[in-house]
This record gives C-alpha cells, sequence and structure tokens, in this order.
C-alpha cells in the first residue's frame, strides 16, 4: 500500500515536516470508522439482530462470567482488526522503504487507528443492541428463557454477548470492503514514505 501524502485538509505537507503518531491518529479520525466501513456496518447490524433475539444466546451469556465476557469482546475486536490489516494490506513492510523508522510510525498510526476505531464501533454497537433488546424483549419472557428472575445485569451480558458474536461476523462485510475505500477510511493522512526500487 503506497502511503498517503495528503493531510486532512488537502495540503501537501513540508518536506522537513515531522508528523508524530498523534497527529497521524488524529488526522485519520478514527470515530469515523464505524460509519464509513458501511459493508461491515451492515453485516454487524443485521447479526446482532439475531442475537438479540436468540434465546440460546441469551442462556450462553448468562453462564459466562464478566472476564470471560470481556475476553471474547477482546478477541472479536482484535480479530476484526487482523482481518482488515491482513486483507487489505493496510501493513507497509519498513524493509522496502528508505526511511524505516517513519514507515514503522506510519504503521503504528494505522493500529492505533483501527483499534481506536473499532473500539468506538463496538460501544456504539452494545448501546445499539442494549437498547434494542430492553425495546423488544420482555423481562418476563427473558426469565422464563434464563430460568431466574432477569434484571438489568442479564440484559447488560445478553447484549455484551451478542455484539462480540455480531463483531466476529462483521469480519465476513469487512472482506467485501473496496482496499482503496478501507485505506482511505484507515489512513487519511501518512506520510509519503519513497520505496527501496525492487
Amino acid at each position: 500500500m503506497q502511503a498517503r501524502a495528503d493531510r486532512a485538509d488537502g495540503a501537501p505537507p513540508r518536506a522537513d515536516e515531522e508528523l508524530s503518531i498523534g497527529q497521524m491518529v488524529l488526522a485519520n479520525r478514527p470515530h469515523r470508522l464505524v460509519r464509513d466501513l458501511s459493508k461491515v456496518l451492515v453485516t454487524t447490524l443485521a447479526s446482532a439482530g439475531f442475537f438479540v433475539v436468540n434465546a440460546n444466546a441469551w442462556g450462553i451469556a448468562d453462564q459466562l462470567a464478566v472476564a470471560r465476557l470481556l475476553l471474547i469482546m477482546l478477541l472479536a475486536v482484535g480479530g476484526l482488526g487482523v482481518w482488515l490489516v491482513v486483507a487489505h494490506s493496510l501493513w507497509e513492510r519498513p524493509d522496502h522503504a528508505r526511511d524505516p523508522a517513519l514507515t514503522q510510525r506510519a504503521n503504528t498510526a494505522t493500529v492505533v487507528t483501527l483499534l481506536l476505531g473499532l473500539l468506538f464501533s463496538y460501544a456504539v454497537l452494545y448501546v445499539a443492541v442494549l437498547g434494542g433488546m430492553a425495546l423488544v424483549v420482555p423481562e418476563g419472557f427473558m426469565e422464563s428463557s434464563l430460568g431466574h428472575p432477569a434484571g438489568f445485569g442479564d440484559y447488560a451480558a445478553a447484549a455484551w454477548f451478542a455484539a462480540s458474536m455480531a463483531t466476529v461476523v462483521g469480519a465476513i462485510g469487512s472482506g467485501l470492503e473496496n482496499d482503496d475505500e478501507v485505506h482511505e477510511t484507515i489512513s487519511r493522512y501518512r506520510p509519503r514514505v519513497p520505496q527501496e526500487p525492487r
């Protein structure tokens, strides 16, 4: 993938300009990831709807400890992130660049942008799933499915599990995204790193 040379405002960077990782991440606007990767969003929301009304998913979540729910979430988000990097060639090889240090900073900015963007997207998804469950799943029905009184904690756990499973399915949608669109979304501003001739 060729590193980008444009700023967010369209002006080219100066030749002597040194960009920090934080500056690149801010220019990449990771909070917009949830909107820009439309196919991932559609696939994730569609699968989340299935888990929202699936009593088996509620039962599984009811048996999982908080630590395991957290681990599932981290694996789901991390797995989607790795899949995006590999499937869309978001990692530049420092050994093919004339400025390996600059390439490493650019790669780090991509990883941080992706991580922040996916965590923000997951938080939005979780709130949407929790709200959907509160709206469409009566408390009495959940109690009959779980076999014990249901409270907010049960809804929260079920939504947590549903959001994680939907994120896993979202990896399928990420494979349908156009490479150029993914590069533009995650790496809006990266310095142009001269490549060594091969």
